[in-house]
């Protein structure tokens, strides 16, 4: 039987200040895991439907992506990050929710910002994200349950159109906090930024975003992107997934595409679908089982 969807308006409104909040978002299971979900990164959508970067059109690029994900049963989509093109303009969000709205009538669509984002013009344009609005100040932050899985959603934008990130301490306190109480099943967290200490335009607070993962074992795995790449390490037992590109790549022997994750209370298989860019990896799959 498939899976049944209890979804509720995405709040983001004063009232989580103050800890009005929703019920926790939650995909129950009736026949059991796995979830299947689509995991997009970097769309970079611009207001106008025809703009290009080094050969590829972010706008065709998605509208090829979702075709693909339409035509698979999955249970929800995320985007993690850099929705828009550069600025984070009203245009460009309509524009990506009249690409994406619709995969909210199948399943849940939840976000991260990004570094091109704009928190604000994001809200606004975003009315159809399912999840937990956490109450992190002057953040963007969602938790939602499904099947045997519990997913974290961080915000690392730190400045519209400039590249590096930042949690900052108010989320990293919240997430510390949040992992201490909520250990009872597997848990992923998603991040834009990549948690590289090394590099300028990563995450700032990347060592720390680290050291508060690793002590909790039911943190099974980090997901970014940003770098539009796609690579999948691990660290001490946690896995740190990059997401590849959905709007084009930075290098020519990238894949430009999406990742199909199955995910059980023991691992996940993860797809590529390479939609452009370099595509002789189309259709790998690589399975990954939890640290204990």
């Amino acid at each position: 039987m498939p899976l049944v969807i209890d979804r509720r308006a995405f709040l983001i409104r004063t009232a989580a200040a103050a800890g009005l909040l929703p019920s926790a978002f939650r995909l129950r299971a009736e026949s059991g895991p796995p979830v299947r979900l689509a995991l997009l990164s970097d769309t970079h959508i611009a207001g106008d439907r025809s703009d290009s970067y080094r050969g590829f059109t972010p706008f065709d690029n998605l509208q090829k992506t979702i075709s693909q994900v339409t035509a698979l049963p999955f249970d929800g989509v995320i985007v993690n990050g850099d929705m828009a093109r550069l600025e984070g303009k009203p245009v460009d969000y309509a524009r990506f929710a009249d690409l994406v709205d619709p995969l909210a009538d199948h399943g849940a669509l939840v976000v991260t910002l990004g570094n091109h984002d704009d928190r604000r013009n994001a809200r606004k344009a975003l009315s159809r994200l399912s999840g937990d609005a956490e109450p992190v100040e002057q953040k963007f932050v969602t938790v939602f349950e499904a099947g045997a899985l519990r997913f974290i959603l961080l915000d690392s934008l730190l400045a519209t159109n400039i590249a590096p990130g930042q949690l900052g301490k108010g989320q990293r306190d919240w997430l510390n906090g949040y992992l201490a109480e909520h250990h009872d099943r597997p848990t992923v967290v998603l991040v834009h930024h990549n948690p590289d200490p090394e590099s300028d335009s990563a995450l700032v607070d990347a060592a720390r975003l680290l050291a508060i993962l690793q002590p909790h074992r039911h943190v099974k795995a980090l997901l970014y992107g940003h770098t539009h790449v796609y690579r999948r390490e691990q660290a001490n037992g946690l896995h740190l997934i990059n997401l590849p590109a959905v709007g084009y790549n930075f290098a020519d022997g990238e894949a430009v595409g999406w990742i199909e994750a199955a995910f059980t209370a023991s691992g996940a298989t993860l797809k590529l679908h390479a939609i452009a860019g370099e595509t002789k990896d189309d259709g790998a799959v690589a399975s990954l089982s939890w640290r204990v």
